[in-house]
């Protein structure tokens, strides 16, 4: 299956009206879409990571979730369960910057438009952000180069199938 990746800018506000309609924009061109709140994100390659490992947990039929886009949202916010990790990186009210997964052949500038939104994939960069929520304690944090912190949020997300 394919997957697409990218980043927006625009307000959430009310998250059950953003969700419904990402989930209609889904469903009617066959797809799964995945949104989560930017601030969790460290990096495409750790988005990547999260969508090929959901992927991978559905063709080897190990997915705990119920379907391959919540899957994706588990590893990329490093938990065992659905609800912790919607927790750690779903949208919320004041998301601004998101983080938008689709699997299957959709666009993501369609849907990014669809919700009134701006595409910028910079709000998927790790600079600035906290990897607390991650479980990353600040000594583990202080093991490795500035430039290297994002690593870190690769290794609590291959963790999760450690810990399952």
């Amino acid at each position: 299956m394919t997957y697409s990746i990218a980043g927006a800018r625009g307000k959430v506000g009310d998250v059950e009206a953003v969700i419904g309609e990402a989930r209609n924009w889904a469903a009617q061109r066959g797809v799964e879409i995945l949104l989560a709140d930017a601030r969790a994100v460290f990096g495409r390659d750790h988005l990547e990571s999260a969508a090929l490992h959901g992927l991978r947990a559905r063709s080897t039929g190990t997915m705990i979730a119920h379907s391959v886009s919540m899957e994706a949202l588990r590893y990329l916010a490093a938990q065992r369960q659905v609800a912790d990790a919607m927790h750690v990186a779903g949208i919320r009210r004041d998301t601004d910057r998101v983080a938008a997964l689709i699997f299957g052949a959709g666009s993501a500038d369609e849907v990014i438009a669809q919700l009134g939104w701006v595409r910028d994939d910079s709000v998927l960069d790790a600079r600035g952000k906290d990897l607390a929520n991650l479980g990353v304690r600040p000594a583990d944090r202080g093991t490795v180069p500035p430039d290297r912190v994002a690593d870190l949020a690769l290794e609590r997300l291959a963790l999760v199938d450690v810990e399952k």
